[in-house]
């Protein structure tokens, strides 16, 4: 019997260190810029002239040009915001997450980001845009704002909101030369006084020179309106966010500060509503329940068009199956960024993510960094941020540059 042949890869051809060692720098400098920001760190070990490259606003602004951009998925593990019950103080519930667990789609693995050096220790994520987050206080009064750069742990504090406020509905959209923060909900701190919705923002545009500080005159949202502390999503020009006790969802136009109000779909028989940004559109992940209901309960996705909503897509029954023995009627939330929805459920480590173009669900690996395991003692779990990794945030520049705020707010 003739003996198998058996065939081995060939051997990566060794790379000549005469030709690479004199490479010209401009050049090596360009094929840097290229690299995932894990493996740019890790090459930052190689000698202090890569090392120093992330303070090199030369080599910033190539990487800012150059680098391919890459949507990633930031978890936080603590107590959602909306479920602090005001007493007085906020109620007792895990303190504010101290690091951020980073799903990188590149290697297919879980990081973890440390935040203890950058942010203070009574702040929480509220939203995030352009590479940076967005923190805020969790006691009441006037909110005063962290942004940072998780990658390069930049970050930079803005004059704080006027209005006193406990946990307001964020809208937060960073270009690359403007960046415009709304709140917007109750300035009233206590759930027994009459509500009172108001919002203010805080935008800066380095191209048109246009400054408005906190304190300038803004639109109110609709009357009848309940804001959840959320975060809103950013298209168009305009911020999106939902109301709760009826469903309803809500446009607010930067440019002409109008506040519209629109029908959300099947908004009798939703629950667990989330606003997302997909494929650079705005959509709604909802549970759809109701007994009597012609059709069997499910998770679907509805995509806003000029005309209304249009369902996108419909969780299978098999994987809904699995979702619900998960979820447990306890709800969920959900995130989106480019092609990609995330859905974190309230309770548990696990994530259930979407992919628009293969029209695929299917969970993540359970995360090895998560405290206790896959499941989150109290009313805790993941809370998920769509996050853009970026060296260089040229918006962090705006806020240094921006003028004081020229008149305090009266009334």
């Amino acid at each position: 019997m003739a003996s198998a042949a058996f065939s081995f890869p060939a051997a990566p051809p060794a790379m000549e260190s005469r030709i690479w060692r004199r490479l010209p720098e401009k050049l090596l400098e360009r094929v840097l810029a290229f690299l995932p920001p894990a493996a740019f760190f890790r090459a930052r070990a190689v000698c202090r002239r890569w090392y120093a490259l992330l303070f090199s606003d030369a080599f910033l602004e190539l990487q800012l040009r150059l680098s391919p951009r890459r949507r990633w998925l930031l978890f936080f593990q603590h107590d959602l915001p909306a479920s602090f019950v005001y007493s007085g103080e906020p109620a007792a519930a895990a303190p504010p997450p101290r690091h951020g667990l980073l799903f990188d789609p590149d290697e297919f693995r879980w990081r973890r980001l440390p935040f203890d050096a950058v942010v203070p220790p009574d702040f929480y994520p509220a939203a995030s845009s352009g590479g940076l987050l967005c923190w805020l206080p969790l006691c009441p009064g006037p909110k005063p704002l962290l942004l940072c750069n998780p990658l390069s742990r930049l970050a930079l504090q803005p004059p704080p909101s006027l209005r006193h406020r406990l946990l307001p509905s964020v809208g937060f959209a960073v270009g690359e030369t403007s960046l415009v923060v709304l709140l917007a909900g109750d300035d009233l701190i206590s759930p027994f006084a009459v509500k009172n919705l108001t919002a203010e923002r805080l935008l800066i545009d380095g191209l048109s020179g246009r400054y408005t500080p906190w304190g300038a005159p803004a639109a109110p949202p609709p009357r009848l309106c309940n804001l959840p502390s959320g975060r809103m999503i950013f298209h168009g020009g305009s911020f999106f966010c939902m109301s709760h006790s009826p469903f309803a969802v809500l446009s607010y136009d930067i440019a002409g500060d109008v506040w519209k109000k629109l029908q959300a779909p099947m908004k009798r028989f939703l629950r667990s509503p989330s606003l997302v940004e997909l494929a650079g559109g705005v959509a709604m992940v909802a549970a759809v329940e109701k007994r009597k209901l012609a059709v069997p309960r499910s998770v679907r996705v509805w995509g806003l068009k000029e005309g209304g909503w249009a369902e996108v897509e419909r969780m299978p029954a098999a994987v809904h199956e699995e979702f619900a023995a998960e979820e447990r009627g306890r709800g969920f939330e959900a995130v989106g960024e480019g092609g990609t929805v995330a859905i974190t459920i309230r309770g548990s480590g696990a994530v259930l993510v979407f992919e628009l173009r293969r029209r695929e669900w299917r969970w993540l690996p359970a995360c090895p960094l998560l405290r206790n395991g896959a499941a989150c003692g109290g009313g805790g779990g993941l809370r998920g941020f769509a996050f853009e990794p970026r060296l260089a945030t040229p918006a962090l520049g705006l806020l240094q540059a921006a003028p004081p705020t020229p008149f305090p707010f009266q009334g």
